[in-house]
């Protein structure tokens, strides 16, 4: 399209192409109860699927066996986990009435400090109803902490759905891109299919062995400075361990508040679990992950932040957890389009825009080469 001898057509591509992203954002927002299993399913698949194909190939197991074993240690993994939380949500209540006591020498200190109503009468409880009012509040939360445990074993057995049949199919999947695509397309297509997979499990292997040395390292930790419920706080720094940044913060806070409240008002415990999550999560998370990663999947850390808000602001805490998987899917699709290809660039991070740069001179210099050997 031109008009006074300007051609409008890339504004035009630019304007469409944010206003498809705003949409698509959109629709994953509104069909989070569908979209997140589906996207969890995805993601599994493909960390599972190398796998498959390496037990398929080498010791010619059935596929779908293969699959249904899969099942198995999930399902098992789930059952493990569920099993660890309740047992730990029976420990702390009955423990409570040995923390009460200590929580209301801090409510008392703190009441007189900000000048709020205390009745030595009254338990922790009813002190805090009284001040705050939060009756009705933890009524609404029983509420939905019931429906969000029935909504979990929903989405559970919807994801074990999606994911078994994700499989299946992607055992026929590369037949079918060869069908489907020619020449360039199908090379390009099958780039970026085998790049997400590589990425993708190399991300979450690498999460999972991390997060797990650094459960069993609070744990250790914990065991060693006597800190109650030692099996918790592993497994929150586990579990947060997969959210970048923000999820170590959040378990350095929670842990060393526990320990402030059961060693009130003795401070070198609380010092030592507060020195230990930071040793666990500095050395673990800052030296051997990155080392590990290689080139840390070659993303931006601002984009890694600014990929951690967007999706916890669509998906909540499984988008944080999703947000770095998808930042490189993103990134992989834009070096594979030349229009998206700055994209990709600026996604990128500083050894990774070397290395384009590196690739880019070496091309150039080939492309020389070939034109200085047709001259001769």
């Amino acid at each position: 399209m031109e008009e006074d001898g300007r051609d409008y057509t890339r504004g035009i591509y630019n304007v469409l192409l944010a206003l498809s992203c705003v949409l698509f954002v959109t629709i994953l927002k509104i069909t989070q109860s569908f979209s997140i299993p589906l996207v969890i399913a995805i993601f599994l698949s493909l960390v599972v699927l190398p796998l498959l194909q390496k037990i398929h190939k080498k010791f010619r197991v059935p596929w779908f066996f293969g699959i249904v074993c899969t099942l198995i240690f999930f399902a098992a993994l789930i059952a493990g986990m569920a099993s660890l939380l309740q047992s730990s949500v029976s420990a702390i209540i009955s423990a409570y009435p040995k923390y009460e006591k200590r929580f209301l020498s801090i409510y008392r200190q703190l009441s007189v400090t900000f000048n709020l109503s205390y009745d030595e009468g009254k338990t922790l409880i009813e002190n805090i109803f009284g001040q705050l009012r939060i009756m009705q509040y933890l009524q609404r939360f029983a509420l939905s902490l019931s429906g969000s445990a029935i909504g979990f074993v929903k989405n559970i057995f919807i994801v074990f759905l999606l994911y078994t049949f994700l499989l299946i199919e992607a055992n026929d999947f590369q037949m079918k891109i060869s069908l489907a695509f020619e020449g360039k397309m199908r090379h390009r297509v099958k780039s970026i299919i085998v790049n997400v997979i590589v990425d993708t499990t190399r991300f979450f292997s690498i999460k999972f062995i991390v997060s797990l040395a650094t459960g069993i390292l609070v744990y250790l930790g914990a065991l060693a400075i006597r800190l109650d419920f030692a099996a918790i706080w592993a497994f929150i720094a586990f579990l947060l361990n997969f959210i970048p940044t923000f999820g170590s913060t959040i378990s350095f806070v929670i842990t060393t508040f526990f320990a402030f409240v059961q060693f009130f008002p003795k401070w070198p415990p609380v010092i030592a679990v507060a020195i230990l999550m930071l040793a666990v999560n500095f050395i673990l998370g800052n030296i051997v992950e990155p080392r590990i990663e290689g080139e840390n999947l070659g993303i931006s850390p601002f984009f890694i932040l600014v990929s951690l808000s967007i999706w916890g602001w669509i998906w909540g805490f499984v988008g944080m957890i999703l947000a770095v998987p998808f930042t490189v899917f993103i990134k992989i699709v834009c070096e594979n389009i030349p229009s998206m290809n700055p994209v990709a660039i600026i996604l990128g991070n500083k050894k990774s825009a070397r290395r384009r740069r590196r690739v880019k001179i070496n091309k150039g210099k080939n492309l020389e080469n070939v034109a200085q050997k047709g001259s001769q």
